[in-house]
């Protein structure tokens, strides 16, 4: 009965160091281990000494191998050599023997590592074999696939094609559109700007005798000022529409409407001051004289 307690805490305890690495980060945890270890394996009596299985570590691993076990062997593997590596003889029993089972913590190490390698390769092994079968089904799947990519290429190249073309009649569509709409915005243009003008000269010269100088060119002037930038405003407008390069060229209209603006200035002036009945004035003393 004492064998099988033994054999169930040694179960349990490789199971605890298989769950996580921190179990032996502190100096108290490390004791605690150290002491369960020692009162599984010390004993007074030489006859009564545990001696662990290779079945127990067997059951324990591939529980842990196949997820029946919370952890890793990996873990267990690390700390088990962590244990080796740290543990010194401290305690002692009830004679005040000194307690050392380092020679056991040594043959745990080799046991477990040697099941742990054993079970890597046959895992490997295990692996292997099975690469080796899936890899013939993969490819077979591979070259079906290259097939299919292969017609699938072919189709999407001509599908390609075919939008390439229609993306062509449609860029040539919208030019031809642009054109159109060029052509129009122009002739409406001209259209305008020959009517306002004839019409404009045509009331001018017509009204010529009736009103004074400076009125006239004042009109003259206005009237070219509204043509000019009613003018420019549909030009523009027609390069807004055909152009898709913005190049915004004002300097021209800037400086047709300066000029504008300071002849008539020029011209209310003159009429302030009244220059042309000046001239009359000394043109009449000069015919006089």
């Amino acid at each position: 009965m004492k064998e099988e307690q033994q054999r169930s805490q040694f179960r349990e305890l490789l199971a605890d160091l298989s769950n996580s690495q921190e179990i032996l980060q502190s100096a108290s945890e490390r004791s605690k281990i150290y002491k369960r270890l020692e009162d599984l394996y010390h004993t007074k009596n030489p006859k009564d000494t545990f001696r662990h299985y290779y079945s127990d570590i067997f059951s324990v691993l591939s529980s842990i191998q196949q997820g029946d076990l919370p952890g890793s062997i990996d873990v267990l593997g690390q700390n088990l050599m962590e244990i080796r590596k740290g543990y010194q003889p401290k305690n002692y029993d009830s004679d005040r023997k000194l307690i050392d089972i380092s020679d056991n913590i040594r043959k745990l190490y080799d046991h477990v590592s040697l099941d742990i390698a054993r079970m890597g390769y046959t895992d490997t092994a295990d692996r292997r074999l099975i690469q080796e079968d899936t890899i013939e089904n993969i490819q077979g799947q591979i070259n079906r696939i290259q097939r299919e990519v292969e017609e699938a290429a072919q189709v999407r190249q001509e599908i390609n094609e075919a939008n390439q073309q229609i993306e062509k009649f449609e860029n040539r569509m919208k030019d031809t559109q642009k054109e159109y709409i060029a052509i129009l915005g122009i002739f409406a243009a001209i259209v305008i700007a020959f009517t306002s003008g004839v019409a404009f000269s045509a009331s001018v010269l017509e009204n010529m005798h009736r009103s004074s100088i400076y009125r006239i060119v004042l009109v003259t002037l206005l009237i070219g000022f509204v043509l000019s930038n009613i003018i420019y405003g549909l030009f523009y407008y027609i390069d807004r529409v055909i152009c898709e390069k913005r190049d915004q060229r004002l300097k021209p209209f800037i400086l047709v409407n300066v000029i504008l603006v300071i002849l008539i200035a020029l011209t209310v002036g003159a009429w302030l001051f009244g220059v042309v009945e000046k001239r009359n004035i000394i043109l009449f003393a000069f015919g006089r004289t």
